[in-house]
């Protein structure tokens, strides 16, 4: 008996080294997917400073030791990779553009849910692509949203040799529908001259896209002509 039980003894002693460390690693796994590792329960993440979506460095562009940032200040980051417009990633909330020098210091902000109606959303991060538009010197630059699977919806922002963020107005436009682009949430115009720049996009009721032609006017973009109105119409 005695020789039965010193034979019986570590493999007992062994079963439960297994056991326990199998029962360490299953809680290890359960805390990173959250509590009970119930797959619908939201993870335990901890979010410590605003979420950056675009860094972008002005130096190449206007020589400045600058960075233009756009965070997310309040919103929330989830997954959903069933297929559709935001398959993915996805940023939801409201947003910043952030002008900072090299060493993190802010040299102004622009809240941008004083210009949009609803949360930005955003899947994933991106460069935002510069120009001058209107002629002032002040570097330009658009901001995009998906509007359908044709194209998406662009609002025009410039930089300030002061360093503030405004927002370029267009008349009678509260974004540009864009089709033909250079980038997904940020992309350049076509510019035609100094003051003026051609978009493109799809219209559902003709089947085929149409171009329209902007110019600036003392202060914003007027709409000059359409492709098929083959007549330039100023607007006060």
């Amino acid at each position: 008996m005695k020789r039965i039980a010193s034979r019986i003894i570590p493999v007992v002693i062994l079963i439960l080294l297994l056991s326990a460390c199998s029962s360490k690693n299953g809680t290890d796994i359960a805390s990173l997917n959250g509590s009970g590792g119930n797959k619908d329960e939201s993870p335990d993440i901890t979010i410590q400073s605003p979420m950056t979506l675009s860094n972008n460095d002005l130096y190449p562009v206007n020589g400045q030791h600058q960075y233009l940032r756009l965070k997310m200040v309040n919103g929330k980051y989830y997954e959903d990779w069933a297929p559709g417009a935001y398959m993915g990633t996805i940023w939801e909330g409201y947003f910043i553009l952030e002008l900072s020098d090299e060493s993190g210091n802010v040299i102004s902000q622009n809240d941008l849910s004083k210009i949009y109606k609803e949360p930005l959303i955003f899947n994933s991060s991106f460069q935002i692509q510069f120009d001058d538009y209107n002629g002032d010197g002040d570097i330009d630059f658009t901001i995009g949203q998906y509007a359908s699977g044709n194209g998406r919806d662009y609002k025009l922002f410039t930089i300030r040799k002061d360093g503030k963020i405004e927002e370029l107005p267009v008349k009678d436009h509260f974004s540009l529908f864009i089709s033909n682009t250079t980038g997904f949430y940020s992309t350049k115009l076509t510019k035609i001259d100094n003051v003026t720049f051609k978009i493109e996009y799809y219209n559902n009721s003709k089947g085929k896209n149409l171009e329209d032609f902007f110019r600036w006017d003392e202060n914003k973009f007027v709409r000059i002509y359409t492709e098929d109105e083959r007549t330039i119409s100023y607007s006060e």
